[in-house]
């Protein structure tokens, strides 16, 4: 929005702004949503500490060029168009990293530069983003211990951490537990009065769009989604958000379990006093800019995909992905069948997949058929010792509940092994059969990339590269349902444990890199347990996507 500054826009900024003035506040962690002010809010206090308390400054970004496109974009713009500030600012003497201020300085580092970092005593110290920092400044301790300890000096020093949270360990999610006092903002229901907290829960939409198709129930919640109040259960609508986030205030919190067993956050009665850091969390609910009907919209694209949902979570709800859900269970697959018998199609499924892994003397193999949004059900599964026997799998007609036949659609065989058989086999079975590459890196623009067989004898015959973690984590998030994400992945009646513990051989561990940067990787729970039937499964998975299985209908093949 251009022009002035207007805190009575977003009015839960104001008390932050203010605990930075504060002389017993010396820590300030903002885990935040989008959308919601938080970088606009560090452009304040650095413009508030030119104009009212200089002091030198360190602001703090992932990386050297982020800082150095802040500087250029944003900071430098706002100095120029704010006259107190501009007054007081030396551009002869400043450089893009470093602007000089009467009486102070505004130094701005990468994560990533730790003898920035550690290279001046301090003042005030921001950070940005810092969940996106490394885990360690070169071979040093972590950037943001590397930077404190440049404050130590300063009777009144302030530190500012803000940023959107990711997992559970996190940095900002650890720092908002961790803080002496966190605290939600509370809004007045305009019927009742009773103070809340915004949560999806209470984002509601008619009842009869549930029986609509996914295109049109998402197109229709944009304009017809409403907050129901908890405890009136009357309506509240966009045109009461800013009048309630005006009459809002912030509330010291705490977390306890609540009777299904879930956290929940509960006003605090007696918070510490004067307490030396203060934390605020806030989800994108609460924006003036963001609509009910935006929120349920987001929500509904997201929820039927594990990664897209882990987003959502993080960037909306301002709630960490819990490490939990990357752990796959074997009970919880076993929990999943249905009753339908093995090698029948149940009738709502509308195509075949089928994922083989290669191994020297033998294969495994897995059928799934799909259905509308992106359901899918085990048909069967095994081991065999030929070339023939596989052939036999992808030509033969599968029987549906109605009676009906119907073939596989698409068949992605792994390459690691006996690579020049699954060449062959897949060139004498073009249309059906395709040779694919596993890639423990996400693929740039997609979970799944077409290539071709780079040995000239094949003729361009296409070689998929599959982003394996991309679709255990899909896998994971099936296996383990939420009251967001209900049952859409299920196994026949009778499953054999073989399958459900091979499924869940693995699990999600982080790594770091040479560089100190996290990764998250999927590894064995135990050595040597076989995987054989996972890798299967993130085939058949993935060569559902290549059919468009997101594209599904309801009723699409019944008849």
């Amino acid at each position: 929005m251009p022009g002035p500054w207007r805190t009575s826009r977003t009015p839960y900024l104001r008390e932050i702004m203010n605990n930075f003035k504060c002389r017993y506040v010396r820590r300030i962690t903002l885990c935040f949503g989008t959308q919601l002010g938080k970088s606009e809010t560090l452009m304040n206090l650095i413009g508030y500490c030119v104009d009212e308390d200089p002091g030198s400054m360190l602001m703090v970004y992932p990386t050297d060029e982020l800082a150095r496109s802040i500087s250029k974009n944003r900071i430098e713009p706002m100095i120029r168009s704010c006259p107190a500030l501009e007054a007081k600012w030396n551009p002869a003497a400043s450089e893009t990293l470093e602007l000089q201020f009467a009486g102070m300085y505004l130094a701005l580092v990468g994560a990533n530069s730790p003898s920035k970092l550690a290279s001046r005593p301090v003042k005030y110290l921001l950070f940005d983003e810092v969940d996106k920092f490394p885990v360690r400044a070169g071979k040093d301790s972590s950037p943001i211990e590397l930077a404190s300890e440049r404050t130590k000096t300063f009777s009144y020093r302030k530190e500012v951490l803000a940023s959107t949270p990711t997992y559970s360990e996190g940095v900002i999610w650890q720092e908002f537990l961790n803080s002496q006092v966190k605290k939600r903002y509370f809004v007045p229901c305009p019927q009742c009065g009773s103070m809340q907290q915004f949560e999806l829960k209470n984002i509601k939409w008619p009842e009869e769009l549930n029986n609509t198709d996914k295109q049109e129930r998402e197109s229709k919640v944009l304009t017809e989604t409403w907050y129901e109040c908890p405890a009136c259960h009357e309506r509240i609508y966009d045109i009461d958000k800013l009048p309630m986030l005006a009459r809002g205030e912030w509330r010291p919190v705490k977390r306890e379990k609540g009777p299904d067993g879930k956290y929940v956050w509960t006003e605090e009665k007696n918070p510490r006093n004067k307490p030396e850091s203060v934390a605020y969390n806030l989800n994108s609910i609460y924006s003036p800019w963001i609509t009910f009907g935006q929120i349920a919209q987001k929500f509904l694209r997201s929820k039927d995909d594990a990664i897209s949902f882990m987003n959502f979570m993080n960037g909306w709800l301002a709630e960490p992905w819990e490490p939990s859900s990357a752990t796959m269970n074997s009970d919880a697959v076993m929990k999943l069948q249905r009753p339908y018998e093995r090698m029948t199609v149940p009738k709502e499924a509308q195509i075949l997949t089928c994922g083989i892994d290669v191994q020297l003397d033998h294969m495994w193999y897995e059928v799934r058929a799909w259905g509308a949004r992106v359901t899918s059900w085990l048909i069967d599964y095994g081991r065999v010792e030929t070339w023939a026997e596989i052939e036999e799998i992808l030509d033969k007609p599968w029987r549906t509940e109605l009676g009906q036949d119907i073939l596989i659609h698409l068949a992605f065989l792994d390459s690691g092994y006996r690579t020049e058989e699954v060449y062959e086999f897949c060139a004498a079975h073009s249309g059906l059969a395709y040779p694919t590459k596993g890639s423990s890196s996400a693929v740039v623009k997609s979970p799944l990339l077409e290539s071709q067989v780079e040995k000239a004898e094949w003729g361009g015959l296409k070689l998929f590269i599959v982003d394996t973690n991309y679709y255990k984590n899909f896998i994971s998030g099936r296996i383990h349902p939420t009251s967001e994400m209900p049952e859409r992945w299920f196994v026949y009646e009778g499953i054999h444990r073989e399958y459900a513990e091979q499924i869940c051989s693995e699990h999600r561990v982080k790594e770091i890199d040479s560089k100190g940067r996290v990764k998250e990787v999927w590894k064995p729970v135990t050595e040597h347990t076989p995987n054989h039937l996972l890798d299967c499964s993130v085939l058949t998975t993935a060569a559902a996507e290549r059919m468009g299985v997101r594209y599904l209908t309801e009723g699409g093949n019944e008849q």
